[in-house]
């Protein structure tokens, strides 16, 4: 079977999952390619003839130049997954399906959300930051780096944030970080050197917003706890206690937004706005940015994916 739509994700991502529903009410030909069953898949990608193809469960499922588009979910293979020590076929095996799927960038006529090169770079909270200012967002003031003495710069609060997804596993406990407030005196050369820290000016008296994009189409919300904005990190709180509330975002930072995915070529990313006396601060843009926790009978992010990757566009 050729298949109009090709997913590279994970057994485990819910969104996915609501994607895919989508597209199985529509009768659309896709398959998942799960990055946890490469093993059991049997794949080749024939470079003379463009082709990809897939053997699994006694199906064959085919990628060619006829392929709409290419939902590339997950782009960066198990990014340090907490585990055990791997073997040296684990790391080979890792290694060598992270290039295989690097390999994909040759449909170059299917639609991508989005093209890998292009997330690694929009990853780069460096870039998007600079690329975000000269658009003409406002950026709280940032450095990045290991010097604490560099930070007691900041002369009030600063809120700490690593430069990538952090997971990591202490005895059987996986951790995640999350962006923490501190004062800068706290930051000294004993806990900051050993690993970069991106710090930046905190924000007070905000309100969060998440901007998501989806080709031309963009749905702005704003983040709050009874009617009022959320001082800390909105992601450690009761999630029973957070609001999402759809708002129309001025017309200049609809464009800026708009324009942010031009310049990093995106088709899709999930941006973080925060608004303090009535002024718009650009915090960050996820390419591979979450959704699915936004869904619900009035938003379907799930309905307009679907449509963009059966349009192509």
């Amino acid at each position: 079977m050729i298949v109009d739509v090709l997913i590279v994700s994970s057994i485990y991502d819910f969104s996915t999952d609501l994607v895919v529903q989508e597209l199985e009410n529509r009768g659309v030909n896709y398959f998942r390619l799960n990055k946890e069953n490469f093993t059991t898949y049997r794949s080749t990608i024939d470079i003379e003839n463009k082709l990809l193809e897939v053997r699994v469960d006694g199906e064959i499922y085919q990628v060619t130049s006829a392929t709409k588009s290419i939902y590339y979910r997950q782009p960066v293979f198990l990014r340090n997954t907490p585990s055990n020590s791997l073997t040296i076929d684990e790391q080979l095996s890792r290694s060598q399906w992270m290039g295989f799927l690097r390999s994909l960038v040759i449909f170059e006529n299917a639609a991508w959300l989005n093209r890998p090169e292009a997330t690694y770079l929009a990853e780069t909270k460096a870039y998007q930051l600079i690329l975000a200012q000269d658009i003409g967002f406002k950026i709280p003031t940032t450095l990045i780096g290991n010097d604490a003495d560099k930070f007691q710069r900041f002369k009030q609060k600063i809120i700490i944030k690593s430069l990538d997804t952090i997971l990591l596993r202490e005895s059987n406990d996986c951790l995640f970080t999350y962006s923490t407030i501190k004062d800068p005196s706290e930051l000294n050369d004993q806990n900051v050197s050993s690993a970069p820290l991106t710090v930046q000016e905190y924000v007070t008296q905000k309100i969060d917003i998440r901007v998501t994009v989806i080709g031309n189409k963009l749905v702005a919300v704003i983040i709050t706890s009874e009617g009022h904005g959320i001082e800390e990190d909105w992601r450690t709180i009761n999630r029973d206690l957070v609001e999402y509330t759809e708002i129309k975002l001025p017309k200049d930072i609809e464009n800026h937004c708009f324009e942010l995915l031009s310049k990093l070529k995106l088709n899709f990313g999930a941006i973080d706005l925060l608004l303090s006396n009535g002024e718009f601060t650009f915090v960050e843009i996820n390419p591979t940015g979450e959704w699915g926790w936004l869904v619900n009978s009035d938003r379907r992010f799930d309905i307009d994916i679907a449509t963009w990757l059966t349009e192509g566009k």
